[in-house]
């Protein structure tokens, strides 16, 4: 956990990652109607305490895709994907 103080803002913050859910969706909303009312990406990044890549990337998914871009998804690996070595690999 740390502190953010940029633009008279103080927010902590933590690891997106560690999030709820429901907290990424609700972050990543928050950020993005910051950028539609006028704040630069790079101020709501400092604001959030996210990168500004990441901000980037949620208002472009958004305007492409409206809300529903803004849901978490899930990390890693389709379960057919698991394997990081091909059956050959692994017979070696």
């Amino acid at each position: 956990m740390w502190v953010v103080v940029g633009y008279g803002v103080k927010v902590t913050v933590v690891d997106v990652k560690r999030l709820s859910p429901v907290s990424q969706k609700d972050l990543r909303r928050r950020a993005v109607a910051a950028v539609e009312s006028g704040r630069t990406q790079a101020e709501v990044a400092e604001i959030f305490g996210v990168g500004l890549r990441s901000v980037s990337r949620w208002v472009n998914t958004f305007r492409a895709n409206g809300n529903k871009s803004l849901d978490a998804w899930k990390r890693g690996r389709r379960p057919e994907e698991q394997k990081a070595l091909t059956a050959r690999q692994q017979a070696r």
